[in-house]
């Protein structure tokens, strides 16, 4: 107990000033307990030149290029700070490449066991995992033919005319964990397709399942977890598919943090103000959750154009990492108790949270304000961004040069439409 009250007088560190969603610091660790998490990297690739990725997807080019040495080191502080013991990631470019991170950037962090494997994505990004203990079963099904899925009753979204073959946009990769004691946790880390392709994430969602069922109708024991980015709120169909079939929500488990529901930044995990992150269990595995332990780490998210501009110093991704506690014992969990989230780190979470990104963007004052060139102006944008910056500015620095704008007054700025970005504060 002394150890978690120590840990917990330690949320209380001043967060970033770009501080978006979930709590500024992870909840300390429950002895005799495993930690299980997921974090999606954001196009993490490596500083080697893979000469498979050439053209549109050249991984040394700027689509999204090499992840630098600062961006590494955010990546990073966010793993540790989780302190999970099985991790599952998304968007790695390799098994080598996360050998390298893990060799360079987490070495005391004890991941002995790296997997990354290829999913069958054109963009070349794997599904990944982390872990401290041994892993086997690793499984993956790129040429799914996912057109076979059966889609019972109403509600389903169209599938588009014409679309004579589906398959995992990124097919789940499946592992097999087991701890020192003989626990063991079959764990599907995902990645569902992304964007206005419901009906894809629907097949996908019910493609799994039937390994899911398949696996347990053969050990009705076995204990499974689906965890990754679903690309999908909890009321979506895709995500729902999950739920009717036995899965929990495991972060949404809980009695003691009720009033910070699905609607509470505390619960988003994507920039973008959205709930897609999730770590499911079936009914073997829940009984080894510890009710309260699931929270949503934040980090550094300054506002940026991630379309058309360099990802901005001090930023790690646009998810945030997720966690829950499990007491690695066949049915064991109600007999550890977490600790509710304390009301300071929630206080100092909240007050880090900026509201103004959750409003409507403003209204230019004057649309007509012209922009001038960026070369010696005193503010500088990007075209397609909602804020301005300081000249002095790394982030301006980082804004590519085609959509780089600047204005020669504050008000020229303001009157544009755009605000003052938060990481320079730049005024009159």
């Amino acid at each position: 107990m002394l150890l978690q009250t120590l840990a917990l007088i330690l949320l209380s560190i001043a967060p970033s000033s770009d501080h978006r969603f979930g709590l500024t610091e992870a909840m300390p660790r429950i002895e005799g307990t495993i930690r299980i998490g997921s974090y999606n990297m954001l196009n993490f690739f490596d500083q080697v030149d893979d000469k498979s990725l050439q053209g549109d997807y050249d991984d040394f080019g700027d689509n999204p290029g090499p992840t630098s040495s600062e961006r590494c080191e955010e990546l990073a502080k966010i793993i540790r700070e989780l302190d999970a013991d099985v991790l599952a990631l998304q968007e790695v470019e390799s098994k080598e490449a996360l050998e390298w991170f893990n060799k360079n950037y987490l070495p005391s962090m004890g991941y002995t066991y790296v997997v990354s494997e290829e999913v069958g994505y054109y963009r070349g990004i794997e599904q990944s995992l982390l872990s401290r203990f041994p892993v086997s079963e690793v499984k993956t099904w790129i040429n799914a033919d996912l057109t076979k899925v059966e889609r019972v009753g109403g509600g389903w979204t169209d599938i588009p005319p014409g679309t004579d073959e589906i398959t995992f946009q990124r097919s789940p990769l499946c592992v097999t964990v087991e701890t020192p004691s003989g626990y063991a946790l079959t764990i599907f880390s995902i990645h569902h397709k992304a964007g206005r392709n419901a009906w894809h994430r629907e097949a996908e969602a019910l493609q799994i399942m039937t390994y899911i069922e398949a696996m347990t109708e053969i050990n009705p024991e076995r204990n499974i977890a689906v965890i990754g980015d679903f690309n999908a709120q909890p009321w979506d169909r895709s995500v729902r598919i999950y739920l009717r079939n036995g899965m929990t929500d495991s972060l949404a488990f809980r009695a003691k943090n009720l009033k910070w529901d699905d609607t509470s930044p505390l619960r988003k995990t994507h920039t973008s103000n959205r709930l897609i992150d999730f770590i499911f269990l079936n009914t073997a595995a829940v009984g080894e959750l510890v009710i309260d332990s699931g929270f949503v780490l934040g980090s550094s998210h300054p506002e940026y154009d991630w379309r058309n501009d360099a990802i901005p110093a001090g930023y790690a991704s646009d998810h945030c990492a997720i966690a829950v506690d499990l007491v690695p014992s066949e049915g064991k969990g109600e007999t550890i108790e977490a600790v509710a989230w304390p009301e300071s780190a929630i206080e100092t979470a909240l007050k880090a949270t900026p509201v103004e990104v959750l409003t409507p963007s403003a209204t230019p004052s004057n649309p007509n304000s012209e922009p001038i060139s960026p070369d010696g102006a005193p503010f500088i944008a990007s075209k397609n961004s909602k804020v301005f910056h300081s000249a002095g500015c790394n982030n301006a620095a980082r804004i590519i040069e085609k959509n780089k704008v600047g204005y020669s007054t504050f008000k020229d700025a303001s009157g544009a439409g755009k605000r003052p970005a938060k990481c320079c504060k730049p005024t009159e």
